[in-house]
């Protein structure tokens, strides 16, 4: 989908012809204000996730990925999806979680997409270094291989002196 796609799209679940607003990656559709909010208050679809706009028109390859996978469901509180991530206990959660066992007092947590960001930025950080060391090694590399030449040569000319 291209930007100016994202931008114009139209809400996918009612008549209105009213611009979309949010994104649901659970029901692959656009959602005006109006549906949005209903969608939000039905029980059915009270776990669905859903993007904004604006984040679609930031990245578009949103809808794409949140396709395929859907979010698993917590143990702890059934059908709740696991959208969050406690970078205190290292734990997937759910966001009844947040209110018993993983208070915001005490822990630092943020939803999966926002971490897998992150993380993919860390990654890339090391991958970038790990370039820079790996061209340095080769360009050392070289250089023995260029002294082992030279001290063969000059071995070479000596041994033909004598």
């Amino acid at each position: 989908m291209v930007l100016s796609a994202v931008s114009e799209m139209m809400c996918g679940n009612c008549e209105e012809g009213l611009p979309a607003v949010t994104w649901c990656m659970e029901c692959e559709n656009s959602l005006c204000n109006d549906c949005n909010m209903a969608h939000k208050r039905w029980k059915t679809f009270k776990s669905h996730v859903t993007v904004a706009v604006e984040e679609l028109i930031k990245n578009p390859s949103l809808i794409l990925s949140s396709t395929p996978e859907r979010a698993e469901a917590c143990k702890s509180h059934s059908k709740q999806p696991l959208d969050l991530y406690c970078r205190t206990c290292s734990n997937l959660i759910c966001r009844d979680c947040t209110l018993k066992d993983h208070p915001r007092e005490t822990h630092d947590f943020a939803f999966v997409g926002e971490v897998v960001d992150e993380e993919r930025e860390k990654i890339k950080e090391v991958t970038a270094s790990l370039k820079g060391l790996i061209e340095r090694m080769r360009t050392g590399v070289k250089r023995i291989e260029e002294c082992e030449e030279e001290v063969d040569m000059r071995s070479e000319e000596r041994r033909l002196k004598k």
